[in-house]
């Protein structure tokens, strides 16, 4: 979390500030007690004074592009999120960017309570596309049409043959913003079991799970991605509601309700996949 539906949702609900100048890129206090924010606000004034032009998103990152040279590249992390709020409101207690606008009567804020967002400078737009996490990205699982066939292409590559399905679907190189709540939804909607091998699996199972990606991630960007009370996503725009409909995900013991049968889980790499036994083979 985030994944590929809430960054969508952000870059949305930023829409607001697209076209605005900026007064000043600042960083908190609190962002001084982490490396990468140390010493940047020099760096960060070179913007003041700059139109932001357009953000785009490439898979789970955000691309700022402004009306000179320099780009941002911002990733939200594990827990970060971007809200506007009035000059005189009390700013949330984890925020590390506040972003003054000589336009815009609101702040933009950056609150990442778990510290794993990013917010760095890149010379040029060709350089932020040799960056290696956007190079190497796969598929747009939000892109509408979805790619079948090149999302096919990718699930075939000989690297991926012996290895389950379940683990190789957070490989951001394979589907780009499929993260682990989606996952875990995606394979019970295309019926798979997260332990099968991916050679095992024939081209209409492959296609039944690229159409059920799609279908999963496009739903939660209606309803403004997922949001839980341990770790609540949320935008200028308000909490998610996609949790509302969840088959599996996070719900281990409770009984499936398509079948009745017990969900369970499994670990892959520190992260659990969630799946009903009966209604994935």
């Amino acid at each position: 979390m985030p994944e590929g539906p809430e960054v969508e949702c952000t870059k949305l609900s930023l829409q607001p500030i697209i076209g605005k100048f900026i007064k000043k890129i600042q960083f908190t206090s609190l962002s001084q007690k982490y490396p990468k924010y140390q010493n940047k606000q020099v760096d960060f004034d070179f913007f003041s004074g700059k139109r932001l032009e357009r953000i785009e998103r490439k898979g789970k990152f955000l691309i700022w592009v402004f009306n000179f040279g320099k780009i941002i590249l911002n990733h939200l992390g594990m827990s970060g999120k971007w809200l506007f709020v009035e000059e005189k409101q009390e700013l949330p207690s984890h925020i590390k960017i506040i972003i003054h606008f000589e336009d815009f009567e609101k702040l933009a804020v950056f609150d990442d309570v778990r510290n794993f967002g990013q917010f760095r400078i890149f010379e040029s737009y060709d350089q932020v596309l040799q960056y290696n996490p956007i190079k190497k990205i796969g598929v747009d699982g939000l892109a509408l049409p979805f790619p079948m066939e090149d999302f096919l292409i990718n699930l075939n590559k000989s690297n991926y043959k012996n290895r389950e399905i379940g683990d190789i679907l957070l490989d951001q190189n394979l589907v780009a913003g499929l993260g682990n709540i989606y996952r875990s939804e995606s394979l019970f909607r295309a019926g798979i079991k997260p332990t099968r091998l991916v050679k095992s699996l024939n081209i209409k199972t492959k296609r039944n799970l690229g159409y059920a990606i799609s279908e999963t991630l496009q739903q939660a960007l209606e309803c403004q991605g997922s949001t839980f009370n341990i770790q609540p996503f949320e935008t200028p725009l308000g909490l998610g509601s996609a949790q509302n409909w969840h088959k599996v995900y996070d719900k281990e013991n409770q009984l499936c309700q398509i079948c009745e049968a017990e969900i369970r889980a499994i670990k892959r790499n520190g992260r659990r996949i969630f799946f009903c036994p009966n209604c994935q083979k």
